[in-house]
């Protein structure tokens, strides 16, 4: 079984280009220690038939069926059994892990790996930049890191570090659609211009939220579900919104209290 863990991106800068393994970001975020596992039983065929189970049910999963035909060499019959630890559309990378994951879990190597499913959601408008996150949280080391992506596409300079203390992630609903924003070139412009407007904070769990606070708000990105919780945070807490999608997380020294005030809104989990 292969396992890839889920990103939150806190910031992000679009860089357009037709080649789908060039289009991509730059950008802030942080790889968790939960994510997406797939697991493979595989056949000779003469014409190739991919099918996903989760959860003990048929499932359609455009992403990770064309990440898993772009790495194929011979038609085969394969039968994927995914499990994922959080929500697809939360804000967590996880179509981008789930490709990755099954790659992974047919043994073509990380690198050829992440070429696929990093077009895959090019193709799809579901991602531009986390599944090199994840690549390089997965070369680098286990545990919760902070990513820093320098440059785009599959051939970027992704640096990662330990996150210096614990976070909470409340999956507090909202949020805006991920294929919506990366289809639409207006957004594209405002997204950039917030995403410059601030110089990159030094690798600290704070800098990196207190950031993705300042472009999320620049950007107009945070939807009033996740508004109505960031208000609540109490003093020296720093919170941001995970892009894009329904998520927000949070730090501060009294983690286990900010659960508590979390609840109201919806599922805390703490790493």
């Amino acid at each position: 079984m292969s396992f890839v863990p889920a990103h939150v991106s806190t910031l992000f800068h679009i860089h357009p280009n037709d080649d789908p393994l060039l289009h991509g970001s730059t950008g802030l975020g942080i790889c968790l220690t939960q994510g997406a596992y797939a697991a493979v039983e595989r056949e000779p065929a003469k014409r190739t038939s991919i099918s996903f189970t989760e959860n003990g049910n048929k499932v359609k999963d455009p992403v990770t069926h064309r990440a898993v035909e772009l790495v194929l060499d011979s038609p085969e019959k394969l039968s994927f059994w995914i499990r994922r630890e959080l929500p697809v559309g939360s804000g967590m990378g996880m179509s981008g892990a789930t490709a990755l994951a099954a790659c992974l879990e047919l043994g073509v190597g990380l690198e050829r790996a992440m070429h696929a499913a990093h077009q895959s959601e090019i193709e799809h408008s579901t991602g531009l930049g986390d599944v090199m996150a994840q690549a390089a949280a997965l070369r680098d080391g286990p545990g919760t890191r902070l990513v820093q992506r320098r440059t785009p596409g599959v051939e970027g300079d992704v640096l990662t570090w330990p996150v210096d203390g614990r976070l909470a992630l409340c999956l507090c609903g909202g949020g805006r659609n991920t294929s919506d924003v990366l289809k639409d070139d207006g957004w594209h412009e405002i997204i950039n211009s917030a995403a410059t407007a601030h110089p990159l904070p030094p690798p600290t769990l704070r800098a990196f939220l207190k950031t993705g606070r300042l472009f999320s708000e620049l950007a107009g990105l945070v939807s009033p579900e996740s508004a109505t919780a960031l208000a609540e945070l109490p003093m020296g807490a720093v919170g941001t919104v995970a892009h894009l999608g329904t998520a927000i997380i949070i730090t501060d020294e009294d983690i286990d209290a900010i659960t508590t005030e979390l609840e109201q809104f919806g599922e805390v989990r703490i790493y």
